[in-house]
């Protein structure tokens, strides 16, 4: 054990580490021992024996005896979050970690999160951490500032929170000063995060990767699949505390996305990862997740967006960039059921290849028609394309996938568009120059492609993005691509990506691209950069005039968040954005469908108050509207008047008109549901709709035609009424009729 120094002497500042211990005594030496052997010696160490029946009791009294600076406390089991909170108690340091107790630190992890948290004078310093599993697991932080902040100067930093506790350095006065504890419940450190990072006045970050975490052991959260059902419940409070605080209104951007990628996160565990040994009756537990999942984000969020498009299926032409933004959109990522990146949509819709076209589904003729009068150098690159196909060496099996299909034109033959719901487009991958294999065929050379290598088009004519022939093109087949969407009646969404003019390591540090920066063996100069943005905004501006109707979002009001982050995968091109960016448009995607959707809703919905004398929307569970439907049909209310109603609701209800024809005989009901009294029809719409006309209704005034049916809602206080028994259900149906 090292000696203090004379600066850990002059200013008396010590920080305690808190180690919760259950049951770990295959990994608990080497996690006491890193934290022993930390340089900076003036530690509180406080190890608490949550009631393990291993030999981890053992371990710690071993390391107690050996180390002075150790407190060791032992307890009946009630969970790690219950030991922590004690930990917290005990505490004496003004600073104080978490380290649980199958991992382990770096030797430098206290003293240079110290250094960085003191020299910024900030309540909570946040560092890097790396998995331990099959296989490392990262290291470095995606998110990071350089200087530190306070969540209401920057929401980023509560949507791009990681939310465990293992990665932080927090003030003891800081978790005093706000009373902060945890419960049992899984994600349990969720909660306490996104409290504690709402009271800091300062949040700095230190990007080393200096804990190490062991994910797929036993028993953690990766594989606790039983306790998955947590996850929600926590959320919930989460959500709950927000709005109680009067604060959901304007923090819900970054609490959707922290409930969001936490669920996501569970799902990709239990259907994709296959690091993890998911037990197969967890994988068929799978669509019941989902659903929960979905069900409970619109419940929350309905006001902003709809849920609706995570089982609708997408097709994508664009950018990666528009790719990673999709996916950040859908909770189940294979619902992108096609995409053609890396393809401009001049080469996407020009002719094929001789010898490159493969025919097409079900035996049909190509549309390249006779290939006997292609040219000598059409047929000698297509070859050279073919054997590119087969012998290049590609990163992975997907950019080989795009490339072939831009060779192949696969969407221009094949592509069925008509099982899409919708269609993704951007425009990014029009900057790059356009190969001219001859006969009316053009390729991109997209990055995908330059991967491969171009001795295979030496020879062929290059068009590049800035010219006047480029936009020629483009007015000849962006025509004929918004033909074929047209045709199959599938809605578009425009996402108007432009290349970034800025990059950086921290999101609050950035830099201008400039002429002497490469990637890529690619040369990108401010001045080209606006240029180029420039020519894609035309670009835009003539795809929109052929596809009127399309759905269009842009970066407008996050436009801080329009940089290319250094440590980006694929190398830092003016193409690719940052994780902030990626999820701030899915949400803005999600934002201009809902308003599609909300307006040819609110439009139905007038236009059926203008047919039906009223419009009753049932929100209760199943057994509940039950109830009330039947004391509907029980009521004498139609017998009395010749109203029109329509009843809304999610529940199946298979019988109605067998039910009314019993119920109420007198109104005499034809083929056309109309009596020579009232008439009513039912009609069972998706939760997802029942809770975005709940939205409308509340966002909206109408007249008395539309009415809410709940024995919940302040709107439905005349069923709370009825179960006081001051009146029957029957008789609140016919107020609501009178």
């Amino acid at each position: 054990m090292g000696l203090l120094s004379n600066d850990e002497r002059k200013d008396c500042a010590t920080v305690s580490v808190i180690i919760p211990v259950y049951n770990t005594e295959n990994y608990l030496e080497e996690c006491i021992g890193s934290v022993v052997g930390q340089d900076y010696t003036n530690l509180e160490i406080i190890l608490i024996n949550d009631g393990s029946t291993d030999r981890s009791g053992f371990i710690c009294k071993k390391w107690k005896a050996i180390d002075s600076r150790i407190k060791y406390v032992e307890k009946e089991n009630e969970g790690q979050g219950i030991a922590r909170n004690l930990g917290i108690r005990m505490a004496t340091g003004k600073y104080l970690i978490f380290v649980d107790s199958d991992d382990y630190i770096e030797h430098n992890l206290v003293s240079q999160v110290y250094s960085r948290i003191t020299e910024e004078k900030a309540d909570i310093c946040v560092y890097a951490s790396c998995g331990i599993g099959d296989k490392g697991n990262g290291g470095g932080l995606e998110f990071k500032l350089a200087k530190g902040t306070y969540v209401e100067a920057n929401r980023e930093l509560l949507g791009q929170m990681i939310p465990i506790l293992c990665n932080k350095m927090f003030s003891v006065g800081l978790l005093r000063r706000t009373g902060v504890s945890m419960n049992n419940r899984m994600c349990e450190d969720l909660v306490f995060n996104a409290r504690i990072y709402m009271e800091a006045e300062k949040i700095c970050f230190l990007d080393m990767s200096l804990y190490n975490y062991r994910y797929l052991r036993e028993g953690n959260f990766s594989t606790n699949y039983g306790r998955y059902y947590e996850v929600e419940e926590s959320i919930q409070e989460l959500n709950e505390l927000f709005l109680r605080e009067d604060r959901f209104d304007k923090y819900w951007q970054q609490l959707y996305e922290i409930s969001f990628n936490m669920f996501k996160t569970i799902l990709f565990r239990i259907r994709v990862w296959k690091e993890y040994d998911v037990p197969p009756e967890m994988k068929n537990r799978y669509p019941e997740f989902f659903r929960s999942y979905k069900r409970f984000l619109s419940r929350w969020f309905r006001q902003y967006l709809t849920m609706e498009l995570q089982e609708k299926n997408f097709l994508l032409v664009g950018s990666y960039s528009l790719r990673v933004t999709v996916h950040a959109m859908l909770l189940n990522e294979e619902y992108l059921r096609s995409d053609y990146a890396s393809s401009s949509i001049v080469s996407l819709m020009s002719n094929p290849c001789y010898g490159i076209e493969k025919p097409t589904l079900k035996g049909r003729k190509s549309e390249a028609g006779n290939c006997g009068n292609v040219s000598v150098h059409a047929r000698i690159i297509a070859d050279r394309l073919d054997a590119l196909l087969e012998s290049a060496r590609w990163k992975n099996p997907y950019r080989k996938r795009c490339v072939e299909q831009d060779i192949r034109k696969h969407f221009k033959f094949h592509a069925v568009l008509e099982e899409k719901d919708y269609v993704a487009v951007d425009l990014l991958e029009e900057i790059f120059d356009l190969v001219e294999i001859g006969d009316g065929c053009y390729i991109t050379e997209s990055e995908f492609l330059r991967e491969a290598g171009l001795k295979s088009l030496e020879g062929c004519v290059r068009i590049p993005f800035l010219s006047a022939a480029r936009r020629e093109l483009f007015r000849r087949y962006v025509p004929l691509f918004a033909k074929k969407l047209k045709q199959a009646d599938v809605r578009v969404i425009v996402v108007k990506n432009f290349l970034c003019e800025k990059h950086g390591e921290y999101y609050d540090r950035l830099t201008e691209y400039d002429s002497t920066e490469y990637s890529s063996g690619r040369l990108y100069s401010l001045e080209k950069i606006r240029e180029t943005n420039r020519e894609l905004e035309w670009c835009y501006g003539y795809l929109l005039q052929c596809l009127p109707d399309a759905i269009v979002v842009d970066a407008l009001e996050f436009q801080e968040l329009e940089f290319t982050h250094d440590a980006f995968p694929f190398g830092r091109e003016p193409v690719y954005y940052n994780s902030g960016y990626y999820q701030r448009m899915a949400i803005r995607i999600n934002q201009g469908i809902r308003s599609i959707l909300e307006s040819a809703w609110l439009s139905e919905l007038k236009s059926n108050i203008e047919v039906y004398d009223r419009i009753f929307l049932v929100r209760e569970d199943e057994q509940e509207a039950e109830k009330l439907l039947d004391a509907f049909l029980k009521s004498r209310a139609l017998r009395k008047t010749k109203f029109k109603v329509l009843v809304l609701s999610a529940m199946t209800y298979k019988n109605w008109g067998q039910e009314l024809m019993q119920k109420m005989p007198s109104l005499a009901i034809g083929e056309n549901g109309i009596g020579t009294g009232g008439m009513a029809e039912y009609k069972q719409i998706t939760e997802e709709n029942a809770r975005f006309l709940l939205s409308l209704y509340h966002m909206y005034e109408f007249s008395d035609r539309f009415r809410l049916i709940s024995t919940r809602e302040i709107c439905g206080s005349l069923f709370q009424l009825a179960d006081t028994g001051l009146l029957s259900r029957e008789e609140v149906w016919e107020a609501m009729l009178d």
